[in-house]
């Protein structure tokens, strides 16, 4: 059923906004009539519904709260009726609204969440569909809503490890910029006509240098800026940038260990609901966002569809670490493999906790020191001729 969105007027002369479903535009004025409200306008939402997402923390509120009233009882389609009330004045109410219409009408949810993909991903899907077949909605929800946290967890913590070392590093480059653009410019006069100590010559050089060519550095950065976003969207050069990374030390470590929790918390969720192997190792690879890995896993696909074990299928992929192998392979020997990739998933989450907490504890005096190099080396440079000044004066 189409949707419209509409703005009136109240009785008491208040402007509201809306979504209504109905056959057609003339239902829906009808509808909207019957609300004793003065309708202004009237317009089609239908082809603006693939733009309507849900953003991560009410991807996770939706999920916490259908999983809590599906947890208290209440039927699918009322959970969510209830839910489209609650977020009635919400931008995203026509995604909600258009939820319960497809199960009014007697589609499965899984096909309702499908029309929505910028929201609802692959492993979402996938466990909502399993939920359907096994009737544990309640169960796969409260899974979900906790892959889910875990995930904004993951995201939260990476941000939050690498702001405050850029804060310093941009904090540092327009420190630098404003001493080579104004304070140094300033005091030039002072220096004329004076020798001078090679180092405050060079310093003097490199703001004379960089003034007298502003307009070919701001091309430059614009340049490089749009190179690094034209990049950004070539997998050649995504591709190129991530090995480059994994030549890193710390940087190797939280590539390697956020992927790996992402690939591991997923797989095991999608294991649990009853998911095949197969079928579970491919729609974790969406998740993962590791190319290397995900091709480790591409490969690990075809070796087990040959009929490997999946711990002899990982064996000769190089991003694989020994302890999930060996925890592989005990698994494939118990029946318990979903266990297994909870426990991994669990060990480099707190391995990569463990390594932010060391990058940032570098990074930061290092930034500092680097500053504070960068100021003292440019102020040593303006005391020493006056100093020489100073006592040339006296004498």
């Amino acid at each position: 059923m189409p949707l419209f969105r509409y703005v009136a007027v109240t009785p008491m002369g208040k402007t509201v906004k809306g979504v209504i479903d109905a056959d057609s535009l003339l239902v829906a004025k009808d509808r909207l009539r019957k609300q004793q409200i003065l309708v202004t306008a009237v317009t089609l939402l239908q082809g603006k519904q693939d733009h309507l997402r849900l953003d991560a923390p009410l991807l996770l509120s939706f999920t916490k709260e259908i999983a809590q009233l599906l947890r208290a009882g209440l039927p699918l389609y009322e959970g969510l009726l209830t839910i489209e009330e609650k977020y009635r004045r919400h931008k995203a109410h026509p995604l909600f609204l258009d939820l319960c219409d497809h199960l009014k009408e007697g589609d499965s949810l899984s096909n309702a969440l499908k029309r929505y993909p910028a929201t609802f991903d692959h492993i979402y899907l996938a466990m909502v569909k399993v939920a359907e077949q096994s009737g544990d909605l309640v169960g796969v929800f409260e899974q979900l809503a906790e892959l889910i946290a875990r995930a904004q967890k993951l995201r939260k913590e990476l941000s939050a490890a690498l702001t405050y070392p850029s804060f310093l590093a941009l904090f540092c480059f327009f420190i630098v910029c404003g001493l080579l653009f104004f304070v140094i410019p300033s005091m030039k006069e002072l220096f004329e006509d004076r020798p001078l100590h090679p180092m405050t010559a060079t310093i003097l050089g490199i703001s004379q240098w960089v003034n007298t060519h502003v307009t070919f550095l701001l091309s430059l950065v614009a340049t490089l800026a749009l190179s690094g976003v034209v990049a950004a969207r070539s997998r050649v050069a995504r591709l190129y940038l991530y090995k480059t990374s994994l030549n890193l030390p710390f940087v190797k470590t939280l590539i390697l260990h956020s992927a790996l929790v992402r690939f591991c918390r997923a797989l095991a969720m999608l294991l649990s609901g009853g998911v095949p192997l197969l079928e579970a190792l491919e729609l974790s690879k969406g998740v993962v966002k590791s190319p290397l890995l995900e091709e480790s896993i591409l490969i690990a696909e075809k070796r087990i569809a040959q009929g490997d074990r999946l711990s002899a299928a990982f064996k000769s992929a190089p991003l694989i670490p020994t302890l999930v192998l060996r925890m592989l392979s005990l698994s494939e020997e118990t029946g318990k493999m979903q266990d297994a990739f909870y426990s991994l998933a669990a060990i480099y989450d707190e391995e990569m906790g463990k390594h932010l907490t060391q990058l940032t504890t570098f990074l930061q005096p290092a930034l500092l020191i680097t500053l504070g190099a960068i100021v003292g080396l440019v102020v040593l440079s303006i005391l020493l001729p006056l100093t020489d000044v100073s006592s040339f004066s006296a004498t």
